[in-house]
C-alpha cells in the first residue's frame, strides 16, 4: 500500500504494538511520533505528510483531543482522516475528541481486523473526497452538494463510509436539523457465544430485518460497525424518532430469533438511543448516540430506548423487547 501513516503514541511499546500491525496489514510507510508537541510541530511547518493519522487521546503535554483540534485548524489537513486510540476506561472522551475532528475511533487492545476495516473506511472516504474534488470546479462542486443536502440523507441501506460522507455533504443548517437513532444488538459483544462468520450472519438477519421497515425518502440507515447500527432522519423531532426506534425494535423482536450465549439462548433484540437535532457537531451527536446505546444495553432491559441529551431510559410498552 503506498499511504502513508502518522502515529502519534507518547508510550514505546503501543508504538511498537502499531507498527508490527500496520506491516502485517500491508502499510509500511509509517512516522511514529513519541511527543505529541514534535508531531505538531513537523505537521505545522509540512516536514510530515500523510494519508491518515492514528493518534492516542492520553498523552502528556498536549494530549490528543487538543492535539487534533490543532491539525484541523490547518487548511492542508481539514480532510485527513483521524482516528483516535482510547481505552475502554476512557469512552467518555470521545465526544470532546469528535468535536475536535476526530473522524473515528478504537479501543486499546485494538482487534488487527477492526483496525485494518476502520483504516480503510476512512482512506477510501478520504480518496473519494480527493477525486471530487480534483474532477470536479468549484461551481460544480458547490452546486453538487447543495442539491444533495437539500434532497436528503440517502435513502438506501448503506455503508459506514457512505453515510459518513453523506454527512459531510449536508450543510451546516442540515446538520443542525438532523436527528440520530444509534441501534445496537442487544448482548456482551465480548461473551457472545459465536464466531466472525457467525457473527456477521446475525448482523445480517438485523439488517434484513431493519429492511423491512418502512421509512421516509429523506431518511437513512447504516450498518455502522459489529453490532451497530446509524439512523438518520431530518426535520424529525424527539417524539417521532422515539416512534420510528419502536419500529425498528418490534420488527427484530416480532422475528422472534434467538442467539446462542454460552450454554443458553437469549432473544434476539436491540436497543436504541436517539440524539434529537441540536446545535452540536455531527460526529458529536453520534458519540453521544454511541455511548447512550452502549451503556443502555448493558444497563438496562432488553429493546431500551434511551435519549442521548438526558440519558433517560423508556422500557418498551409491551414489556418484552
Amino acid at each position: 500500500m503506498s499511504q502513508r501513516i502518522i502515529a502519534v503514541d507518547d508510550s514505546d511499546i503501543a508504538q511498537d504494538f502499531i507498527n508490527a500491525t500496520l506491516s502485517d496489514l500491508g502499510f509500511e510507510d509509517v512516522v511514529s511520533f513519541i511527543d505529541p508537541r514534535a508531531a505538531l510541530s513537523a505537521i505545522e511547518s509540512d516536514e510530515a505528510t500523510a494519508d491518515l493519522i492514528l493518534m492516542d487521546i492520553m498523552m502528556p503535554d498536549i494530549d490528543g483531543i487538543e492535539l487534533c483540534a490543532r491539525i484541523r485548524a490547518l487548511e492542508k489537513w481539514s480532510d485527513v482522516p483521524i482516528i483516535m486510540l482510547t481505552s475502554r476506561t476512557d469512552m467518555g472522551s470521545l465526544s470532546e475528541a469528535f468535536l475536535a475532528g476526530a473522524n473515528d475511533y478504537v479501543t486499546k487492545p485494538f482487534n488487527r481486523i477492526e483496525l485494518q476495516a476502520r483504516m480503510r473506511s476512512c482512506l477510501r472516504l478520504k480518496s473519494e473526497l480527493d477525486r471530487r474534488r480534483s474532477g470536479e470546479s468549484r461551481g460544480i462542486r458547490r452546486r453538487a452538494v447543495q442539491a444533495f443536502s437539500e434532497a436528503t440523507v440517502p435513502s438506501l441501506f448503506g455503508s459506514k463510509a457512505g453515510f459518513q460522507g453523506s454527512l459531510m455533504s449536508l450543510s451546516s443548517a442540515m446538520q443542525k436539523d438532523l436527528g440520530l437513532i444509534v441501534f445496537k444488538i442487544d448482548g456482551d459483544r465480548e461473551q457472545l457465544d459465536a464466531t466472525g462468520t457467525q457473527r456477521q450472519e446475525l448482523q445480517r438477519l438485523v439488517a434484513g430485518l431493519f429492511g423491512k421497515v418502512d421509512i421516509p425518502a429523506r431518511d437513512s440507515l447504516a450498518h455502522w460497525e459489529d453490532d451497530l447500527f446509524v439512523y438518520g432522519s431530518l426535520h424529525a423531532d424527539r417524539a417521532q424518532l422515539e416512534a420510528r426506534a419502536r419500529q425498528f425494535i418490534s420488527a427484530v423482536a416480532e422475528a422472534s430469533a434467538s442467539v446462542k450465549e454460552g450454554w443458553t439462548s437469549r432473544p434476539l433484540s436491540v436497543s436504541a438511543c436517539i440524539v434529537p437535532p441540536s446545535d452540536g457537531a455531527v460526529a458529536a451527536s453520534l458519540a453521544q448516540g454511541i455511548q447512550g446505546v452502549e451503556t443502555a444495553g448493558k444497563t438496562g432491559a432488553a429493546g431500551t430506548i434511551c435519549f442521548a441529551a438526558d440519558e433517560i431510559g423508556y422500557p418498551p410498552e409491551n414489556g418484552q423487547h
